[in-house]
């Protein structure tokens, strides 16, 4: 029994890199082609389009893995069932569920793996990959900075600032607000600075350039000051890494970004669900296998064609039911968790309605 797992876990392995290579090229290819134009325009070398893409294969590669365990596994388990071989496994006594097994067991650890691989892996190359984009093919969606946002220091305190550059680790036009308290909240100091540096020397921040206004009962008292060190509950990491672009965040630091944005007291519903979302979208490696294992099993008149045809319908049908799901949940104010399951839940169940009408 063994023996046959692994044998049927190689011949899907091999089949899997397979159609990953081909998705992969044929990704590229398409995108080549869209900006071709601006390539010759720019004269840019070829090795610089050799090394822009092969820095966004990664993120090519997060998007097709699900699609190509589908297609591995319709392939594989279709070209056991055209050769009999699934005819002899049930003879020798082997049941759907056995059968499946090892495709189960592999495509649980790709949604593993995937998971890794988006979180850590894409974001690094996709900094490489943008910054190439900027400098050579001027494609200018890397930013470094922070403009007009709105923070929640703590529940009396709001901060806001026009711009922050995570390069010169500077920000400007900032401005503090004080209130007296929760219930009834009235204004009882306003700092507004022209800007703002993080000091590694004291590990603070330093205020430039300042004008202090301290509210009192029909009095307003005003300071002007040259500078002076100020303690917020972020520093100047945590203000940095927000700056990335957020297809350069791992999963942490996008989880970071977002609390920090609800911190500041920002609706995040629709950016959360889309993160929930992007961790929920690798579990579909599994999910496939309970459509394909069963589908392929049987023979099919159509042969390859069909298997493809498949393949195809069954991506294109969960990639818009994720979306779809994503959309409907928010609107319905579906908690962003639901939202962005909702079509891995809704495949799941169908796939078990499919497998349960399988022939064991």
């Amino acid at each position: 029994m063994k023996l046959l797992h692994y044998y049927m876990i190689k011949r899907f392995v091999s089949t899997f890199l397979f159609a990953l290579l081909a998705m992969a090229l044929l990704f590229i290819i398409v995108d080549l082609f869209e900006h071709l134009e601006n390539f010759l325009d720019r004269e840019v070398f070829f090795i610089k389009i050799l090394e822009y893409y092969m820095y966004y294969i990664p993120d090519i590669l997060k998007l097709v893995i699900p699609i190509a365990t589908l297609m591995a596994v319709l392939f594989s388990v279709g070209m056991f069932s055209s050769n009999n071989e699934i005819t002899a496994m049930k003879s020798g006594g082997m049941s759907l569920y056995s059968i499946m097994l090892p495709f189960v067991i592999v495509s649980l650890a790709l949604s593993v793996f995937q998971l890794y691989f988006s979180s850590e892996i894409v974001p690094k190359s996709n900094k490489i990959k943008n910054t190439l984009g900027e400098v050579y093919f001027g494609r200018s969606s890397r930013t470094i900075y922070l403009s007009n946002l709105y923070i929640r220091d703590n529940p009396t305190k709001v901060v806001n600032f026009r711009e922050y550059d995570a390069n010169k680790n500077r920000g400007y036009s900032l401005q503090i607000n004080t209130f007296s308290g929760l219930n009834s909240p009235r204004l009882v100091e306003s700092i507004r600075a022209e800007n703002f540096y993080w000091d590694s020397t004291l590990s603070t921040w330093k205020l430039i350039k300042i004008k202090k206004q301290v509210f009192t009962e029909g009095n307003i008292i005003e300071y002007r000051i040259d500078s002076m060190n100020y303690k917020f509950s972020f520093n100047q990491k945590e203000l940095t890494e927000l700056a990335k672009p957020f297809d350069e965040m791992t999963f942490r630091e996008q989880d970071n970004y977002l609390k920090f944005q609800q911190k500041g007291g920002k609706d995040i519903r629709k950016e959360l669900t889309n993160y929930y979302g992007t961790i929920a979208f690798p579990f579909a490696n599994f999910i496939v296998i309970l459509f394909g294992v069963p589908f392929a099993s049987i023979k099919q008149k159509g042969g390859i064609a069909i298997q493809i045809s498949a393949a195809l319908i069954i991506s294109f049908l969960y990639i818009v039911f994720a979306k779809l799901g994503q959309i409907i949940g928010y609107s319905l104010q579906f908690p962003p968790l639901l939202s962005a399951w909702l079509a891995n839940g809704i495949f799941f169940l169908g796939g078990i309605f499919v497998l349960y009408r399988t022939p064991k």
